[in-house]
Order: C-alpha cells, then structure tokens, then sequence
C-alpha cells in the first residue's frame, strides 16, 4: 500500500470522526442545558458518559490530543456521578444532581474541535514497518536475503555459497562501496540479513548507522561469525550491536536456523492476526489500516454479538479490545472468550481510555493479560502489537511443532490434509499431498549416531521451509517421514519441485568429526482431489513412496489411481 494512499485513507478516517464529533459535542451541548435547569436524567447521565468516553479514548488519534484530554477530565466526573446515581438505586428516568461546573466544561469542548488537527500521519505505520505483499517467494512464503559485507573476499564467497543451498538470495557487497550497498539493500522488499565476520564488525556497525534509515535498521539485523569464543569476544561484539554471533568451526545449520529465524522476524510476511473489538468504527477501522501497512492482517468486529463466530472464522494471534463497548463489558467478553478451551491461550490486551490503576488490575484479573492506555501512536501500536503476535506465535509453536524441526506435529499435519480436501471441494482447485522419507536413514543412525541423524532431520526439515510456498503446509509425520501438503498445484509441478528439493538436498555434505557423507531421499506423491477422505490421499502418497523406495530411492514417484498403480 503506497503511502500516499495509506495518508488518503486516514484522512477520510479523520473526516469520518470530525463529523461524529461535532454530532457528538451537539448532544453533549444539549446534556448541559439539562444541567443547568437540574433536569438531567439517569438515562441521560450514562449517555453523557458514553460519549464523553468514545471520544477521550479516539480524539488523540485523529489529531485532537486537547479534546481527547479534557473529554477524559469530564468522562472521570461523570463516571462518579454515574456510580454515585447506581449506588442510590435510582432508575433511569430519576433525575440526577450533576455540578453546573460540568455543564460548563461540556460547552467548553466544541472550542477544542475547531482547533486545526495534527493530521494522522503514515510515519507512525512506516517507521520500521516492512512493506506489505500478496505474494512471496523464498523462504516457506519470504524470500530469505543474505548479504555478505566486508573485504575477507575469499571467506566470505564461500560461506555464501554454503548458505546458498538452504534456500537464501545471497549476495556480496564490499564495505568500500557503501552507497551501492545502502542502494541494493533498499531494493530488496524484505528483511536483509548482514553477515560479517568479527574483525570488520565495526565497519559494519557504522555503515549501518550512516547509510541506512535509523526507522529501518530492524530490516537489517548483522550476524557476526569469528574465531574466538571467550566472554571479552562476545561482550565486545554484543556491545557494538550484532544479533547474532558464531564461532568457527561454523554449525552451518544452527547458522541457516538462526538466519531464517531473525528474517521472518522481520520480514515482510504477514506479522500476526489481530481481531479489533471495538464499537468506535472510526477509531477501530484506523487502527486496522495502521497495522495492514505494517505487514499485520487485522480485523474489526464492532458488534460483540459476533465476537465468537469472528474468532472461529479468522483464528487471532491477539485480540486487542476496548473495555467499555456500549451495551457490553470487554470485561465480560473476555471471561467469555475464555469459556472455549481453544482460545484459553489467546492474548487479549485492553485498548481503553481507563488510566486507572486498580480499575486496569481489576479488569485483568477477569482474563485479559495487558492494558494499552489510549490514545496510542501509531508507532507504539504497531511495535506492541508486533511483539506480542511475535511471542503469540512462538508458544503456539511451541504447543503445536514437533520440538527437533518446528514443523506440525502427526496429528495436526494430518488434519491441514482434510482441511485441503475441503477447500478443493469449495474452490475446485487442485491440491497434492507428498509423502517423503529419507534414504538408508536407519544405517546413518547406526554408523554416526542419533546425534548426526538429529542434524540431518532438522537439516532437511530447513530445506524444506525454504524452499516451499507460504501456502504449502508441511509436518513430521513419522521418525524420518515427512508430509507436505501443497495447495492449489498441479501433480506434474509438484514432481518437478519435490525432485529439484531432493536434489539440492543430496548435495549437501554432514560431517562427523573428520568423515563425511551424505544423504538422500524419496518421494511419492498423490492428488488429493482424487479421493473422498484425506486418510485415502495420505496413503495414496505412502503407497507412491513404498514404490519409489522398490524402484531404487532416491526420486519422486507420482500415484496412478488407474489400476496400473503408480508412475515413475
């Protein structure tokens, strides 16, 4: 989303309110007139209050950071006012004894509306936001961007190469060309990984700073690799900035692991999925356009009427939500979130005006587990809600991934299948499932050990992840047994893609201690379209693989549904 469109957006947004506002102050003007003759209702007094509410917690972010300030200073005396009325069993047509003084201050607030706003600004969206994108290429939905900075030519040309074959856009770049590098860096839409070795660090750090926008240096994470591993090594380099450092001789694993972890941290991938809960449209609507242009998929359910369906249709990572919604209690709301045993993990923040600190601590203590006090930036709320969907993601991951290769677990692979299946029926695309194994795998545990066999899995498994779409689904099915599901792909396509992944795949070479070997593996391959129940595709797919395995391993074998059985 361009940003020009982005601030056309918001604009519109800040129209939207600055009509509402004036609407809103005209009623309010009317509330003071009932104060001052004494004829103000209790009916009257909390929709008094629920305005003077809506627009503390909105004002300050379409640009009237006065009027959101003194509506607070009101909203607290009229929620006295409120509770004192409730207290004494009053019923709504009882007329309440509100203070003149208020009804001053309420006529006081269209003054403040007339002032010019700051206007909503994108700055807050962009600083340090990836550009966001419908498709990506790469690394299991991003494309994974490496580059090696620094004069140690030679070393750095091989060890390049070497990460290369995981899947990485890799590429060199001399630290006495800065601009040319500062100029590729800026070209490449996603995370850029730097790697230097310990010796140039410094230089590294300083083209950073002088060559690349300070909003943007969390794009640019630097992994340093060296010689020494004492603490006054790593202090040093932690001190001058580095993420990330490795000691030679280099784990190239642990390095590609750490490497794809850092860029899909900060990449351009969607961040999270946030489900807004708020009934001020406007204010709800600018907090999704915000967090869209940071790379976050976000959604607003104004009516909490449909919270639970919303939350079963597009499965959050967060729910950010206002306290006080009309009719309803965000309190309330999420005790009744927690009623569903799957989204007793699910983050819920607080986005309200509530500034009080015993009335926050009440309020979590009934199932939220943090407060964001408005009126936030749009900066803030981005970085908040990043991290949050960040650590969100890593314990569901943590729940739901096989703890060697952070892919799905037996079970849940098994059920993207059906799921699959189902989507091919609505959609009428056409999907395949793989079943892949590796070769012998029983005589590299039994020559190098479990220990090497572990590396060779968890190896593979980051292959994998780097070298498939965003949209292809891939779980541990068994011991050395893969499963893949990949949607909306043609079988032919799928041979060609899980042969040239084997391929890469046999070139890469384990070490134990100072021997080497290497591995291969086989593949069977199955339409899932062609069956009634996913279990029929899965073993359509092993059946492919068993063949594959009689055949001399190493390739890819296609399932024929014909009566012949399978093609090779």
């Amino acid at each position: 989303m361009a940003v020009d469109h982005l601030q056309e957006r918001l604009k519109l947004l800040q129209e939207r309110f600055l009509e509402r506002a004036r609407g809103d102050i005209e009623t309010l003007s009317e509330f003071a007139s009932l104060i001052d003759q004494q004829q103000l209702p209790q009916s009257e007094l909390d929709k008094c209050y629920q305005l003077l509410h809506r627009m503390a917690g909105s004002a300050g972010t379409f640009g009237f950071p006065e009027l959101g300030q003194a509506a607070r200073a009101i909203e607290k005396k009229m929620k006295s006012c409120c509770e004192s009325a409730t207290n004494r069993g009053r019923s709504a047509d009882d007329l309440v004894s509100v203070s003149v003084e208020l009804a001053d201050e309420l006529r006081h607030l269209a003054g403040l509306l007339e002032k010019v706003p700051e206007m909503a600004s994108a700055a807050g969206a962009q600083a340090g936001a990836p550009a966001a994108a419908d498709s990506y290429d790469g690394a299991h939905g991003m494309q994974v961007n490496v580059m090696a900075l620094g004069n140690s030519i030679d070393y750095l040309a091989d060890l390049v190469k070497s990460l290369a074959v995981y899947g990485f856009f890799c590429e060199s770049g001399s630290i006495d060309r800065p601009s040319d590098v500062a100029a590729r860096l800026t070209e490449l839409n996603n995370a850029s990984i730097l790697l230097c070795v310990d010796s140039e660090l410094g230089d590294v750090m300083d083209f950073r700073e002088q060559y690349l926008p300070k909003a943007e240096h969390r794009r640019f994470p630097v992994v340093c690799v060296g010689h020494e591993n004492s603490f006054e090594t790593l202090y040093r380099v932690a001190e001058q900035g580095a993420t990330a450092y490795f000691c030679e001789p280099l784990d190239m694993l642990e390095l590609a692991e750490r490497i794809e972890s850092l860029a899909l941290e900060r990449g351009s991938r969607p961040q999270g999925r946030v489900l807004i809960v708020d009934d001020d449209v406007e204010l709800g609507e600018h907090y999704c356009l915000v967090l869209k242009q940071a790379g976050i998929i976000a959604r607003l359910v104004s009516d909490p009427a449909d919270l639970m369906s919303e939350l079963s249709a597009f499965e959050p990572d967060l729910v950010l939500m206002d306290v006080q919604l009309r009719d309803y209690s965000g309190v309330t709301l999420a005790r009744l979130i927690r009623y569903e045993p799957r989204w007793l993990g699910l983050p819920i923040v607080y986005l309200s005006s509530e500034d009080n600190p015993e009335n926050q601590l009440d309020a979590l203590s009934k199932g939220a587990d943090e407060f964001l006090v408005k009126p936030v930036t749009d900066d803030y709320l981005v970085r908040s809600v990043r991290i949050r969907c960040y650590r969100a993601r890593q314990l569901s991951d943590l729940m739901n991934r096989d703890s060697l290769t952070g892919l799905l677990k037996h079970s849940l692979i098994k059920q993207e299948v059906d799921r699959e299946l189902s989507r091919c029926r609505r959609a009428g695309h056409t999907s395949c499932v793989v079943m892949l194994d590796l070769d012998h795998f029983k005589r590299v545990n039994d020559t190098w050990g479990h220990g090497q066999g572990d590396i060779v899995i968890r190896t593979l498994a980051n292959l994998l992840r780097n070298r498939l779409r965003e949209s292809d689904v891939i779980g541990r099915y068994g011991g050395e047994e893969f499963l893949l599901i990949l949607p909306d792909c043609e079988p032919t396509v799928a041979v060609k893609l899980i042969e040239a992944i084997g391929k890469s795949f046999a070139e890469l070479v384990f070490w134990a201690g100072d021997d080497s070997f290497q591995v291969t593996l086989s593949a069977g391959v199955a339409l899932i379209n062609d069956f009634p129940v996913s279990d029929q595709a899965i073993e359509a797919a092993d059946q492919a693989l068993y063949q594959r395995k009689r055949g001399g391993r190493n390739g890819v074998t296609l399932y024929d549904p014909s009566p012949v059985g399978v093609k090779s």
